[in-house]
C-alpha cells in the first residue's frame, strides 16, 4: 500500500484517537513502515527467518572468539591496530577494532600480531 504521508504522524495529531487510528490502519504492529524518496510504504510484517546452517552457526562462533579476542587485547595492541589503520587507510576504511575483526575471520581466527608501521 503506497501512503503519501507517514502514518505515524496522525498520533501527533490532537483529537485523532487510538480507535479511529485502528480502524483506518488496523492493528498497530501489523506491518513495518519504509521510507521512500518521496513517500512512506507499509508493508506486511513479516518474521526472518534464522535457518540455524552449521555454516552459519561456526560464523557466529568465529565472529564471537574474535570479538573476545579483541576485548583480551591490551590497550597497547588496541592502539597499534588503531594506529596503522588510522597511518595507512587500507581500502575498506575501517577502524582498528574492525581490521582487527575482518583479519580475525579471513585468517580462520588468527589475525596475526598488530601490524607495524
Amino acid at each position: 500500500m503506497k501512503m503519501t504521508s507517514p502514518l505515524y504522524s496522525l498520533r501527533a495529531w490532537k483529537g485523532i484517537s487510538s480507535v479511529a487510528i485502528y480502524k483506518l490502519y488496523g492493528l498497530e504492529g501489523s506491518g513495518v513502515f519504509r521510507r521512500e524518496s518521496s513517500y512512506t510504504q507499509l508493508e506486511k510484517w513479516y518474521r526472518p527467518t534464522n535457518p540455524r546452517t552449521s555454516w552459519q552457526q561456526v560464523n557466529r562462533q568465529l565472529f564471537a572468539s574474535a570479538v573476545s579476542g579483541w576485548q583480551a587485547l591490551a590497550l597497547a595492541e588496541r592502539l597499534a591496530w588503531k594506529h596503522f589503520q588510522d597511518q595507512h587507510r587500507q581500502r575498506p576504511v575501517m577502524d582498528g577494532f574492525n581490521l582487527y575483526i575482518s583479519r580475525f575471520m579471513l585468517n580462520g581466527g588468527d589475525p596475526g600480531p598488530a601490524p607495524d608501521d
